[in-house]
């Protein structure tokens, strides 16, 4: 805080202080706080200069009665729309942005060359199976059908592209990849026995999908677009639990986090009753992590956790007005 905004503080201080009724350092208040403040604002500013805060109801009726006669109208805390702010809008609704092109996976070529190399043990193996244990010679006759597996799988990785680049979903051409590379293991196994038949497989189908995965910008899982029911509780327990452990995403940095509790445990400890363990010493680390010596907002948040926790019995006790 500067030595500007200490003189202030002291200068409304002692101006509130010389006036005698609420209604009148309400108006205060609303004279030298922004046209759009509200009653909420009102209040913490009153409290903020050491004045006790009024009641709601009461504050409300004489900021209403100020704003009618002022001319000023309630925007509830938000941005008050002006002919030149809507003049901004529209001028920015008219701005359509273009779309943005796809991005392309990096490596894209590395990963092509790959593909085809690997097609080639497939190739391999498929021209000896369809030779050796479908007794197909004929070499055209060959040629037409071991091809249709290869170019199966390459229709396959354009169809996922499509259809994670369309709605974030490989679809069914997923399960014919996988179907076509099953096969494949068959025929290596069946031709080479398992050891020979394993290294066919992982150099040939397999390699050959994951290349053109990559290369083509998909993701087997599609875990980046996944949106199923599954996905929605991962997140949603995710949540929870970084709520549980004050790790939100509430805007606020670790230091805050930490003084914030510090607060909050240096009111418990005060109320805590003579024998709780080591209480004096855990009360002093907490106010000195708090740091609400050095920090006015700080202090503060602390003698309002200590009052809520002071008066909690209280709250029961409290008439409120019916909603209906």
């Amino acid at each position: 805080m500067t030595t500007d905004e200490v003189g202030q503080l002291t200068d409304h201080a002692a101006a509130l202080g010389r006036l005698k009724t609420k209604k009148s350092q309400i108006l205060y208040a609303l004279e030298h706080m922004p046209r759009g403040c509200t009653v909420e604002d009102v209040r913490r500013w009153l409290f903020k200069h050491g004045q006790k805060e009024p009641g709601r109801p009461y504050a409300a009726a004489i900021v209403n009665e100020w704003r009618a006669r002022n001319g000023v109208t309630d925007t509830g805390g938000h941005v008050l729309l002006t002919p030149e702010l809507i003049a901004e809008m529209d001028e920015a609704d008219r701005e359509v942005p273009e779309p943005a092109e796809p991005p392309k996976p990096d490596g894209a070529k590395g990963f092509y060359a790959v593909a085809l190399l690997s097609i080639g043990v497939s190739v391999d193996t498929s021209w000896r199976f369809f030779e050796q244990r479908l007794g197909i010679t004929d070499t055209w006759e060959r040629v037409a059908l071991f091809s249709v597996m290869e170019a199966a799988l390459i229709a396959c990785g354009w169809a996922m592209r499509g259809g994670v680049r369309r709605d974030g979903r490989p679809g069914p051409a997923r399960l014919v990849a996988w179907a076509l590379t099953a096969f494949a293991a068959f025929a290596a196994l069946s031709l080479s026995g398992p050891i020979a038949g394993t290294a066919r497989v992982l150099l040939g189908p397999v390699l050959g999908l994951v290349m053109l995965h990559l290369a083509l910008g998909i993701e087997i899982r599609a875990s980046r677009q996944r949106t199923t029911t599954w996905a929605r509780v991962g997140r949603e327990l995710r949540e929870r639990v970084l709520s549980l452990l004050g790790l939100g995403d509430d805007g606020r940095d670790a230091l805050a986090r930490t003084r914030d509790r510090a607060a909050l445990r240096a009111a418990k400890l005060a109320l805590a009753s003579r024998w709780t363990p080591w209480r004096k010493a855990r009360l002093r680390k907490a106010l000195h992590v708090s740091h609400v010596a050095h920090d006015p907002a700080q202090r503060d948040r602390m003698l309002r956790e200590l009052g809520v926790l002071q008066h909690a019995d209280k709250l029961a006790e409290t008439t409120q007005p019916s909603p209906w």
